[in-house]
């Protein structure tokens, strides 16, 4: 039993997660640590990316910070760099960054479409690609990228948004297929609405009541539903798994 346990841990691996800050990226980033890996932590706010380095380093994981504008493919070209400098390797990337915008279609305007698409779409493609690189040159990695339950269903003031993710669920069967051959498994995780501190003061009242409708497992995703998720797409125990967009949502999928 214990084997058979041991294939769901990290030790040993090296983690990038980008827009590692706060929220589901920081807790993606501790939790992947307390499975025993060593982590790289990304995102366009140095401060707080100092906090989260010290709390994966209560864990005794190494942590390494590194300031990434995903709009900037130099800054990931860097990124590459920093790691093949920092560790020689890479075995996970978790590509959580992504901005939204709640808006309606005709209220968008083209700053907020670039941002949303540039940071989510655009950016994560070319992160797979140059953090990829790495993962190709050893043979074997894990790609995880954040999509979302708009992928697959929608409410007003998310069309971009839900886009988006839809093109990310699409891109990770895409590069499973091409990638499989090296070695790398790419996968997608898809939560329903997740209860973070930053959201806290939106997820109430009427809010919530309207979601918590359209979830059967009657509550909002935790960062630790997706942390445990994380871990088995990223560990051996999900290595004959590729090209999946795992649904953490409580039915909200299948009740749509």
């Amino acid at each position: 039993m214990n084997d058979r346990m041991d294939r769901f841990m990290l030790t040993g691996k090296v983690a990038v997660v980008t827009g590692a800050s706060e929220g589901i990226g920081s807790a993606l980033a501790i939790g992947m640590a307390e499975a025993g890996a060593d982590i790289i932590i990304c995102s366009r706010r140095e401060e707080k990316l100092r906090e989260v380095k010290a709390e994966i380093e209560k864990t005794g994981r190494r942590a390494e910070v590194f300031v990434l504008d995903l709009r900037r493919l130099s800054d990931i070209e860097a990124l590459k760099k920093f790691i093949l400098d920092r560790f020689g390797k890479v075995d996970i990337l978790v590509n959580n960054a992504g901005a939204t915008v709640p808006k309606t279609a005709w209220e968008t305007t083209e700053d907020e479409w670039n941002l949303m698409v540039d940071t989510g779409f655009k950016g994560l493609f070319f992160c797979c690609q140059m953090i990829g690189s790495i993962m190709k040159a050893h043979g074997y990695g894990k790609i995880i990228n954040l999509s979302s339950t708009f992928s697959r269903s929608i409410i007003p003031g998310r069309s971009v948004y839900a886009a988006v993710k839809a093109g990310v669920s699409h891109l990770t069967e895409a590069l499973a297929m091409e990638w499989a051959s090296s070695g790398i498994r790419v996968n997608a995780l898809a939560p329903t609405a997740v209860l973070t501190p930053s959201r806290a003061h939106i997820l109430q009242g009427e809010v919530l009541k309207k979601i918590l409708s359209r979830i059967p497992l009657g509550r909002l995703a935790t960062p630790d539903d997706l942390v445990n998720a994380t871990i088995y797409l990223a560990s051996p125990a999900s290595d004959f798994v590729t090209g999946h967009t795992l649904l953490v949502d409580g039915g909200w999928v299948a009740a749509s």
